[in-house]
């Protein structure tokens, strides 16, 4: 690092002090790569199995869901009521904070290393968001954190595989459940089958809520092919 670049640090840490971005305690001296004082940090609870995508309970073997109309394991690492989980999710997409992605991704990372499930024939792929939101936001937050768990646990990602072909309203916006199924349909497409075609795929997006994009997304790679899927978020809403 530059002397220069050294002084700007300097200068930037005296103006401004790091805070934990949830309780907004001084960090002074505490080494925080995560942005979090350690109180804050030691808060989040992941995970120790998948859950059923319908109903969303604990799967205790990790190996069959428990309504046979569930088609993929949703694999969450923490919970979102966890106001430290949604703050640093709201930091990391909507103020654009990519340095936590890192943070986040190890967190994705080490659920899955917790569960020992074995996912060596796997791939990873991001849901993708459409053209005019990810020009935007400046990046794909499902892909930041999905290319930090492809390095952690050596797993190949595609990313420009699964493509979405139509802009759809933010999921949050709308409150009916029928109209976030509507708003999302169709939305998917897969721009190559023989890549999609007899593979087991992990699906990775930041929160599971209603799941309907995260089942939209299944239905699309199923209709291609797609031989088993884990839907892989931060945090699961319920």
């Amino acid at each position: 690092m530059s002397f220069l670049l050294k002084a700007k640090h300097f200068l930037l840490a005296i103006l401004f002090p790091p805070v934990c971005i949830h309780c907004g305690k001084d960090l002074g001296n505490q080494s925080t790569p995560h942005h979090l004082c350690n109180n804050c940090f030691a808060s989040i609870h992941l995970h120790s199995a998948f859950f059923c995508p319908v109903c969303v309970r604990r799967l205790p073997n990790s190996q069959h869901t428990c309504h046979s109309n569930a088609n993929y394991f949703l694999a969450a690492a923490t919970d979102y009521q966890n106001p430290v989980i949604r703050a640093l999710i709201w930091h990391f997409k909507y103020q654009k904070w990519r340095s936590l992605a890192s943070v986040l991704g190890n967190l994705l990372a080490q659920y899955l290393n917790g569960i020992q499930y074995d996912l060596s024939d796997y791939v990873l792929i991001p849901i993708p968001l459409y053209t005019n939101r990810q020009r935007e936001r400046g990046f794909n937050q499902s892909e930041l954190v999905a290319q930090y768990v492809s390095e952690k646990l050596f797993l190949p990602i595609f990313s420009d595989t699964l493509i979405r072909v139509k802009p759809t309203h933010t999921q949050t916006t709308l409150k009916d459940s029928d109209k976030k199924i509507t708003n999302v349909a169709d939305c998917f497409q897969v721009s190559n089958l023989t890549i999609i075609q007899n593979k087991k795929i992990i699906v990775v997006d930041d929160v599971f809520t209603s799941g309907a994009t995260m089942n939209e997304a299944v239905r699309t790679l199923k209709f291609a092919g797609a031989k088993k899927i884990i839907a892989l978020v931060i945090a699961k809403a319920n």
